[in-house]
């Protein structure tokens, strides 16, 4: 009776610890998808003032609408492309969700991006809407990557997923031509200066983690336990190389974001 208990309590103890465990994942599975609602929040006070119709309020979204939404698109394409990474290192899925939720919320702040700039930036860049979007190379570019994420979103989703069968990875596939438009917009907005040296510092390790010699490489030693120093050496070289690149970006959107918030976006 009493290894019958002992049994029981084991196996309850257990159960407690998996719902704890799944609660956990659940509450960061949230609160990463909260974060996606910071650059709405940002640009909100100036978006109610223009439909308000207050003076200046279009001038404040043409000066914001780039530094906010822009970097915060650049942020949250990162973020989504650093989860495959993190799963091949740890091995985790739980999060693999946020790839998909991260992708719709790209497109969603790229194209209010596109929209809030063909709207406003009349001052900036005189002419149509069509010259507010495109009538640059580094518009044009900036453009195109929003216009590529159309056919990602449309199909990310299990029912376009068993339509398109193994076509469906090679739609996929078009995130690396986004991130390719997005590297060239930054560089002809930039130069090699600032913001593109930091895309392309924290682009780097997520490129190297999925070069199919090093993916494997890692899967195998994982699942095997093999080489844990070394991999670990190796994942806190990259970490380091990605923060690198990105707290500079974010904190940029902190900046700019903020001035936003108040209405105080500074017209360079």
């Amino acid at each position: 009776m009493i290894s019958n208990q002992a049994s029981a309590y084991s196996t309850s103890l257990a159960r407690d610890k998996r719902v704890h465990r799944g609660i956990d994942k659940t509450a960061a599975l949230w609160f990463f998808r909260a974060l996606l609602l910071i650059p709405f929040a940002l640009m909100g006070p100036e978006i109610v003032s223009a439909i308000l119709g207050r003076p200046g309020a279009v001038a404040n979204i043409s000066a914001s609408v780039a530094d906010v939404l822009g970097t915060s698109t650049f942020l949250i394409f990162l973020t989504m492309l650093a989860v495959t990474p993190i799963h091949a290192i740890t091995g985790w899925r739980w999060h693999v969700i946020l790839r998909r939720d991260y992708g719709i919320a790209m497109f969603a702040t790229a194209a209010t991006d596109i929209t809030l700039a063909a709207i406003t930036t009349g001052d900036t860049f005189p002419g149509t809407v069509l010259t507010r979007i495109g009538g640059h190379t580094f518009l044009f570019a900036g453009t195109l990557s929003t216009l590529l994420l159309v056919p990602l979103v449309i199909t990310a989703n299990r029912r376009a997923q068993q339509w398109l069968g193994r076509h469906w990875k090679s739609v996929q596939r078009i995130t690396y031509v986004v991130w390719a438009t997005i590297l060239l917009h930054l560089f002809l907005l930039f130069g090699l200066t600032t913001i593109f040296l930091y895309a392309v510092e924290v682009s780097a390790p997520l490129v190297l983690l999925r070069v199919p010699l090093v993916r494997r490489w890692w899967d195998a030693a994982r699942r095997a336990g093999r080489h844990r120093v070394l991999r670990g050496a190796a994942a806190l070289v990259l970490v380091a190389v990605f923060a690198a690149g990105y707290v500079p970006l974010a904190r940029e959107l902190a900046e700019k974001g903020g001035a936003t918030f108040i209405q105080q976006s500074s017209r360079d």
